[in-house]
């Protein structure tokens, strides 16, 4: 029997996937779930459900710490992972530290079971003769954009929350490695950081959806009257925020304005850049160019 899956009939056949409490089957003639052994399963009128299993929620959660980059929700998630007991309780209670994140995986979970739900569904239209559905949703390649704003640095606006996130990302750094040489590489970063005074940078400020200031990549014209050069000072995120694509659209949305204002070379010679950059920065195309990275803008 030839059925449409409404919002409202797929809304609720999603949700009995994930109740492994109860079993339901669709009957089609009325479009609602009915308790499992209630009626006899015909695959005419009564339809078993999309298999959902313990299992595959299990997968669900690997393959989405996965999709995730290096950062503290991701370090936190997959110990739960590998602890063995409460793994979906504590999952959730660790995501609910990481705002931001909680809300991917909720559009993660939702692009996981839907894409099943449309396997399903488009497997009995085959068999009605009928062609297969679009599963039209991306909406997890654009997240980042949806829940932070790229907006241009005004120094009287940011750079009080930018030197603050700076001694943050330096107190890492003093902890990541043991005595002086801790100190040492936080007293670099913070010295590459202040070596151009706030009003001369330019560049961009990433903020989350309840305006905390996530990251931000800041540059000035090097030497300074220089009118096709710059220079990387601060390019950083926030340690709550990383693991989210953040550094690769501050990167994106900075070279392409980096571009418009006809600006040939990009340099980067802060030696304490974070090592998980090093993969991102390489992709963009920069180039050693004696002890600096530079990248050729135009070629963008």
């Amino acid at each position: 029997m030839i059925f449409d899956l409404t919002d409202s009939l797929a809304a609720a056949i999603l949700y009995a996937m994930e109740n492994q409490e109860e079993r339901s089957v669709l009957d089609a003639e009325h479009a609602l779930l009915v308790p499992a052994g209630s009626v006899a399963v015909d695959g005419e009128k009564v339809y078993s459900l999309p298999q959902w299993t313990s299992a595959d929620g299990f997968k669900m959660l690997e393959d989405f710490v996965f999709s995730l980059g290096e950062s503290a929700a991701k370090a936190e998630l997959k110990a739960v992972l590998i602890s063995g007991r409460g793994v979906f309780r504590n999952f959730k209670n660790v995501l609910k530290s990481f705002p931001e994140v909680e809300r991917r995986w909720h559009v993660f979970k939702d692009m996981q079971l839907r894409s099943r739900l449309m396997e399903w569904y488009n497997a009995l239209r085959e068999s009605w003769g009928l062609e297969a559905l679009a599963q039209d949703f991306d909406e997890y390649d654009d997240l980042t954009e949806q829940d932070f704003t790229f907006s241009t640095y005004d120094a009287a606006r940011d750079a009080d929350g930018v030197a603050y996130a700076a001694h943050a990302v330096a107190e890492e750094l003093s902890k990541t490695y043991a005595g002086e040489l801790g100190r040492a590489a936080a007293d670099l970063f913070l010295a590459c950081c202040s070596r151009v005074l706030p009003e001369q940078k330019s560049g961009l400020v990433c903020r989350s959806f309840t305006d905390d200031f996530a990251g931000c990549l800041l540059f000035a014209p090097c030497p300074s009257p220089a009118k096709e050069t710059v220079v990387l000072t601060d390019f950083f995120v926030v340690q709550n925020y990383r693991g989210l694509g953040i550094a690769r659209e501050l990167m994106m949305h900075c070279l392409s304005q980096l571009k418009e204002r006809g600006i040939h070379w990009f340099i980067i010679a802060n030696t304490t850049i974070p090592q998980t950059l090093d993969s991102l920065i390489a992709r963009m195309g920069f180039e050693r160019k004696g002890t600096v990275l530079a990248a050729d803008v135009t070629k963008f």
